[in-house]
């Protein structure tokens, strides 16, 4: 199989449907990391992220005959993402880590090796009381904050994304803000 370019989902989308499973593995392959890393946002843990993933990417090749050609992938899967996600904290309201707690606000590590010693710890605490304080933001806050500052996603997206009206968006997003800004008041 060539090495795909940005524009042949479709194609590979459509090979998928057609019973190729490389197709979708190269979906898979494109996607997870995104799809992995929004599942973490939301639930604040790897093992829950991780499970979300695979869980998002089985639903969709079980769904994938109805996925409407010409529809953006990232988008429709991302949809499933996160409505798996807030299934989960809808059962399990929140888990606490197996290991120790991740603190990396994006969700992707970064290794600043020319840092120094002191402002690697402060930026650490900053990231970890960041972290703290969106994963106390109650959920429906936390959701949109997340799809819009991590994201990128429009107010309308979010809104067809969750199915609320733009206005809820937007109070949900600018409560979730000031909420933010109260927990780290003392680091700003």
């Amino acid at each position: 199989m060539r090495q795909p370019d940005r524009n042949d989902d479709q194609e590979f989308i459509s090979k998928a449907k057609a019973g190729h499973m490389e197709a979708f593995e190269w979906l898979i392959k494109k996607y997870q990391k995104p799809i992995y890393y929004l599942c973490h946002r939301m639930t604040g843990t790897h093992q829950s992220a991780d499970d979300l993933t695979q869980e998002t990417f089985m639903k969709a090749f079980l769904s994938l005959q109805s996925f409407k050609d010409g529809m953006n992938f990232y988008t429709w899967i991302r949809k499933i993402a996160v409505n798996n996600s807030l299934n989960y904290l809808k059962k399990r309201k929140r888990e606490e880590p197996l290991g120790a707690k991740e603190n990396t606000i994006a969700g992707n590590p970064s290794s600043i090796d020319q840092e120094l010693p002191h402002d690697k710890l402060q930026r650490n605490r900053l990231e970890q009381k960041f972290y703290e304080a969106l994963m106390a933001l109650p959920q429906e806050y936390r959701i949109v904050f997340i799809l819009r500052v991590f994201e990128n996603q429009s107010y309308r997206d979010i809104s067809q994304t969750l199915n609320i009206p733009e206005g809820t968006v937007m109070s949900r997003l600018n409560r979730s803000r000031q909420k933010l800004k109260e927990s780290m008041v003392e680091y700003l």
